[in-house]
């Protein structure tokens, strides 16, 4: 590298006998910080160059070196280190006793002042207690008690350090290191974290919390289980709202081991989310909120009768947030709106969540309403609503929706209107605004209409897409001038061709777009490229197609569309030769006898004569493939 060159003094015959090893410390050991950070980036190089034994010998006490330091290296050579000494396990330490060659500076890293090197220290340590545990349950030996011990002495060190940054590192890395000792001391380190005196160490506490809780794995029988509870119980009520935040929404990452027993999580864990949904900051709430399913699930409650009202009281909860003076907690609470709905089922979605509806739907907030339009989709899957309850509920909404004055509104129900494609015969005002918007301004509208045009005809039957669509609306955004809204249409093809059957397609649709091209002939090239895309994706549907309309490739529509695309191989512009060809390569399957015929006396002269004549080289190469 050119920083290197221009970093070390030694000459270019010098540098050709130097090592991996020499050449990263001769740059590490210049005064210039960025040959510092350009050898830190090369760390993985120079480590895979000098192999396992070396690095273990040389490398790594030099690092240490690095990493102990007096007075620190920058914090940007510290994050790189954390960063690129990931990349060592397991491809050249995979024994935990060489691993455990890494724990100093993993300890020194954790201290260090700037955020960001800390939280890469985390990271790093998990990856560390991840691999080790892969690697123990491979060899399945139980992994040795001095690498336990010197694991835990580790932890005691960073848990007892005199200053804050130390504490909030191993408030992270205690998840993983009990997950991987299962050793019980830990949990009482944990709780020592939990009850320190500086806000910032009970904050990493708080958000480490549910993690460290899911790792026990006795669930709610479990003696440590039981001990965290109280200062659950306690962090959820302390005095500085930072740290509510992360205790309440910790509830979210408990697992659902303690759910299979709905009696304990009724004791202590509903109690902490009916006070956390009330709570008088709003970011307690806000944060409760974006994480309300998760927590709701890890209850335990749903399918169970004899909890009815607990779950009744777990979505009254959830109706408190969604009707917060808080438009942030709103939104963070509708996102959750469709798995609450599957969670609560029929019933309490129509005493509860139905009412709140309305006015959701015309919230003062655009990303309320938008998230309401996605919530609205998602809840009709899944059958946990009555088709009748959804139409006669969500199709004024969404006819709302379609007349928002925010695009990011209409464009979610556009978006996921597919999903309620077989209701739509029941919601006349939604399939009207949707006609409207296919002369929408905004391209990303078009779009979505032409996505969903032909989960219309599906829908609404084909006389209607014949006499109502078809012209106004589909063989004009046919011919839009953005090509997204061409492509969409294209991709529909497909859709149509299932839905329709191919005597229909024949009939209707094939003239459109023979004329189509006929008249574009003198005109734009791009229009002939759609229609060559649209025949390609029509005829390769009829190869797809196997239902009770269909005579499969090898049918009229088959063998139409073919030869329209042979057309495109002898066009002027050599983009549409280019598609054409494509196209072609793209529909004819091999195996199919009935395409056979076709192929030999009219697909392969085709492309072979193209090929004596053509002279681009881009044309050439898509014939060459077809052939």
């Amino acid at each position: 590298s050119l920083t290197l060159a221009r970093s070390i003094p030694q000459g270019v015959d010098e540098l050709n006998n130097m090592g991996p090893f020499d050449l990263f410390q001769t740059q590490m050991e210049t005064g210039n910080s960025e040959a510092k950070i350009d050898a830190m980036k090369r760390l993985p190089v120079v480590a895979y160059a000098m192999g396992t034994t070396t690095v273990q010998s040389d490398l790594l006490p030099y690092l240490q070196q690095v990493a102990l330091s007096q007075p620190p290296m920058d914090d940007e050579l510290l994050l790189l280190m954390a960063k690129q000494i990931q990349t060592f396990v397991p491809a050249l330490l995979t024994k935990p006793s060489e691993v455990m060659e890494l724990l100093p500076i993993v300890e020194r890293l954790a201290a260090v002042e700037e955020t960001v090197v800390r939280d890469e220290a985390v990271v790093l340590m998990n990856h560390l207690c991840t691999n080790m545990g892969n690697q123990t349950a491979n060899s399945s030996t139980p992994l040795d008690a001095s690498v336990v011990t010197t694991l835990v002495s580790m932890a005691k060190r960073l848990v007892g350090a005199d200053w804050f940054t130390a504490k909030v590192s191993a408030a992270g890395m205690l998840p993983a290191l009990h997950t991987l000792t299962k050793y019980s001391e830990l949990s009482y380190l944990f709780k020592e974290l939990c009850l320190d005196e500086t806000p910032m160490v009970r904050r990493a506490a708080s958000q480490h919390l549910g993690s460290f809780i899911s790792t026990l794995q006795g669930g709610s029988k479990d003696k440590a289980a039981n001990d965290l509870i109280p200062v659950l119980q306690q962090l959820c009520k302390d005095d500085q709202d930072s740290v509510r935040m992360l205790a309440v929404a910790s509830m979210a990452d408990v697992g659902p081991s303690f759910g299979k027993t709905p009696d304990w999580t009724k004791e202590y864990f509903l109690p902490l989310l009916k006070e956390g949904s009330t709570d008088t900051s709003w970011r307690v709430r806000h944060n409760l909120a974006k994480k309300f399913s998760d927590v709701a699930i890890n209850l335990g409650f749903q399918g169970n009768s004899k909890y009815a009202n607990d779950q009744a009281l777990v979505v009254a909860c959830f109706v408190s947030l969604l009707s917060d003076a808080e438009a942030e907690v709103r939104a963070a609470a509708v996102g959750h709106f469709a798995r609450m709905v599957h969670w609560g089922g029929s019933a309490l979605f129509s005493n509860y969540l139905m009412p709140l509806l309305p006015s959701l739907a015309d919230d003062v907030v655009m990303e309320v309403r938008s998230k309401t339009a996605l919530a609205i989709m998602d809840s009709s899957e899944g059958g946990t609503l009555d088709d009748s309850l959804i139409v006669q509920t969500f199709g004024p909404l969404l006819e709302g929706f379609l007349q928002d004055e925010f695009q990011e509104v209409q464009l979610q129900v556009l978006g996921n209107l597919h999903k309620l494609s077989h209701l739509l015969n029941g919601m006349n005002g939604v399939v009207s605004s949707i006609l409207n918007m296919s002369k929408a301004t905004n391209w990303r509208v078009r779009e979505g209409v032409a996505k969903l045009l032909p989960h219309l005809a599906e829908a609404r039957g084909l006389d209607f897409f014949a006499n109502v669509l078809l012209e106004p609306a589909w063989l004009v955004l046919l011919l839009d001038p953005v090509a997204c809204v061409r492509t969409a249409c294209v991709a529909g093809m497909p859709v149509l061709v299932n839905a329709a059957g191919q005597d229909w397609m024949v009939q209707h649709i094939l003239p459109q777009h023979v004329r189509i091209y006929n008249h574009a002939a003198s005109g734009s090239y791009l229009i002939r490229i759609t229609i060559l895309q649209a025949h390609a994706a029509t005829a390769f549907a009829c190869g797809e197609d196997g239902g009770e309309n269909s005579s499969g490739a090898g049918g009229t529509l088959w063998n139409d569309t073919v030869l329209q695309m042979l057309r495109g191989l002898v066009d002027r512009v050599a983009n549409v030769r280019m598609v054409a060809a494509q196209g072609i390569t793209k529909i004819v399957t091999a195996e199919d006898p009935a395409q056979v015929a076709v192929v030999q006396a009219q697909i392969l002269p085709a492309l072979e004569s193209r090929m004596a004549e053509e002279e681009d080289v881009d044309c050439r190469q898509a014939c060459s493939e077809a052939l």
